[in-house]
């Protein structure tokens, strides 16, 4: 997800329970939001939801504040990204600061690389340069692992077993592929990956490719796109990589973050739907959960432990509400569910 907010934080000493407010200017007009999310809403479907488990709350986040990722690692820490620091959770504790990225910009994707490092995909909300990636080896040692293109916004990111990191711009309509040395290329710009100006899903900007994930293989790499409603495919073994779309339908409006389970199906948070959704490898959908706690869920992934490794961690945004874009008080938190399948080891 990508979204303009002016955010005041409050420094590295909080916690999920106990922070400050954050500050939120939003300047859309009014006729717009309601018009864009009458139409979001209403393109849901009749579908019948089929729950994996009823969604229950582990952390939640001060009013005012938009978590965006999360993400876990090998001893089941939890990280997640909220204004312009990651946060850590250790297992059965509280969320504290683990990194304060050094500019007033937004961290957005966040993944554990295979050197165990924390990497972060991140935005600028003004005139500050803010399209980096940041690599956090230890608490608080921020750096820039690559630069990007300033005029884009990266977005989410996944690597390849070769220590390549795959990184998304729904802005650029691109993904960029960083090497082990922080060296950046455009791996694919494409139609498909771009989003649609005329009728965005999130009514505020048009967003394009947006979550990412490599399939068991590594023979593919799988995108979603917010705008277009579709999860796109891209052959990791084509000399030309070209996205293809894979599945695409009105539920799929306003994906977001996705992740795979091991028979190779696919979990994928609609922001705009409230909703979760599976997509199997036959590209058939069906509704996980909607509604509820679900309040524009922006990522998802897997537990990495045998504690966890059937819990599926969800972050709920809230984005729309707390930017005033859907009526209703906003709840920002981190849910989790019970599923049968585990996930896809991302390290």
């Amino acid at each position: 997800m990508w979204f303009t907010v002016d955010h005041t934080m409050h420094g590295a000493s909080e916690r999920v329970e106990d922070m400050g407010t954050t500050r939120v200017a939003v300047v859309i007009a009014a006729t717009a939001i309601a018009a864009g999310l009458s139409s979001s809403v209403a393109s849901a479907g009749a579908e019948a939801l089929v729950c994996a488990s009823e969604p229950k709350v582990v952390a939640e986040f001060a009013s005012g504040e938009i978590p965006e990722s999360v993400t876990t690692d090998a001893h089941g820490n939890l990280y997640v990204s909220v204004g312009n620091t990651i946060r850590r959770r250790a297992p059965g504790g509280v969320f504290g600061t683990f990194a304060t990225l050094p500019l007033p910009i937004n961290a957005l994707g966040v993944k554990v690389g295979p050197d165990g490092c924390v990497y972060n995909a991140s935005t600028s909300l003004s005139a500050v340069p803010g399209a980096y990636v940041w690599r956090i080896c230890s608490a608080d040692s921020v750096e820039v692992f690559a630069e990007l293109d300033q005029s884009g916004a990266p977005n989410d990111l996944a690597f390849d077993d070769r220590g390549n990191l795959f990184v998304t711009d729904p802005v650029l309509a691109r993904i960029w592929r960083v090497d082990r040395l922080g060296r950046a290329e455009i791996f694919v710009e494409h139609s498909l990956l771009a989003g649609t100006p005329d009728d965005p899903a999130l009514v505020f900007r048009a967003l394009g490719v947006n979550g990412i994930a490599l399939d068991q293989r590594q023979h593919s790499l799988f995108v979603s796109n917010t705008d277009q409603g579709s999860i796109l495919r891209i052959d990791l073994r084509s000399s030309h990589p070209t996205p293809t779309v894979f599945a695409q339908s009105s539920q799929l409006r306003g994906a977001d973050g996705i992740a795979f389970d091991r028979d190779q199906t696919l979990w994928v948070a609609v922001n705009a739907l409230d909703s979760l959704l599976t997509v199997d490898r036959h590209a058939e959908i069906r509704v996980r959960a909607q509604g509820g706690l679900l309040d524009a869920p922006s990522s998802v992934v897997f537990g990495a432990t045998w504690r966890d490794r059937n819990e599926l961690y969800l972050m709920s945004s809230a984005f729309s509400r707390t930017l005033g874009l859907q009526p209703g008080s906003p709840h920002p938190a981190l849910l989790s569910l019970h599923v049968a399948t585990p996930g896809l080891p991302l390290f």
